[in-house]
């Protein structure tokens, strides 16, 4: 008998289509159900809750402007920025930065770029310099690790970068560099991702540096002795911040 006006008819186990719908057993509800919550715990416990430093002191004030046979100069020229250049005030990885040139008795000048920040995200991050000069008209003609340098408050020597870059209107720049996440250094842009992920999971929001020192040149074949003397300018730097702050730049 075919249901009465206003009565709804009673269920047949079928979806609209006319297709069996499916059905689940208590097991299957159960197991679902774990999974959902142990995906929700896995989740919490990927949201980093602490920070690795706080009440950092003021970069600006720790690094000296002096030190050994090097004084901060005048310089009209503008670094390469230590950003890309594109980012928005919230992509912005960095909380302090210091960009400096310094020179020695024999005229010699090294250029200084410190950018520090306070929680490194996979998002937002320290910016690789072989990503930022490319962004400001530079060409990177060489891009490979460099010697390890040897630095007060840190056992083991600091890995570095060292590039040498070419300006589009002529002229060389090298560049030797190390950024520090965490206690980690060097790797590629995947292993810092992986770095930060696996201090989230453990409740960490690590900070990040930048440190990169740079001398412009006339001719590349004057790299090798511009990267000798900038990687003692870094060991002679690290050494004259005061104790307390040089694990801002070397952990």
């Amino acid at each position: 008998m075919a249901p009465t006006k206003g009565t709804p008819p009673k269920p047949t186990g079928e979806s609209p289509s006319g297709e069996p719908l499916p059905r689940f057993s208590r097991r299957t509800c159960l197991t679902g159900a774990a999974l959902m919550g142990v995906a929700a715990v896995g989740a919490w416990l990927a949201t980093p809750r602490l920070q690795a430093v706080t009440g950092a002191p003021s970069l600006d004030a720790v690094v000296p402007k002096a030190f050994g046979d090097w004084r901060v100069v005048a310089d009209s020229t503008a670094q390469v920025d230590v950003s890309q250049g594109v980012e928005t005030v919230l992509e912005q990885p960095y909380d302090q930065t210091v960009m400096r040139t310094y020179a020695n008795s024999r005229g010699e000048q090294v250029m200084l770029a410190l950018a520090w920040g306070e929680r490194q995200r996979q998002d937002v991050k320290v910016h690789r310099p072989e990503v930022c000069y490319p962004a400001q008209g530079y060409a990177v003609r060489v891009n490979e690790a460099g010697p390890p340098i040897a630095t007060d408050g840190r056992a083991l020597p600091v890995p570095t970068t060292q590039l040498l870059a070419e300006a589009r209107g002529g002229g060389f720049e090298a560049v030797r560099y190390w950024i520090r996440i965490g206690d980690s250094y060097g790797g590629d842009g995947l292993a810092a991702r992986w770095y930060i992920l696996n201090e989230g999971l453990a409740g960490r929001v690590p900070d990040g540096i930048l440190v990169r020192a740079s001398q412009r040149m006339a001719q590349a074949a004057s790299a090798v002795a511009s990267q000798a003397l900038m990687a003692r300018f870094l060991a002679e730097l690290v050494a004259a911040v005061p104790a307390g702050a040089r694990g801002m730049l070397v952990r």
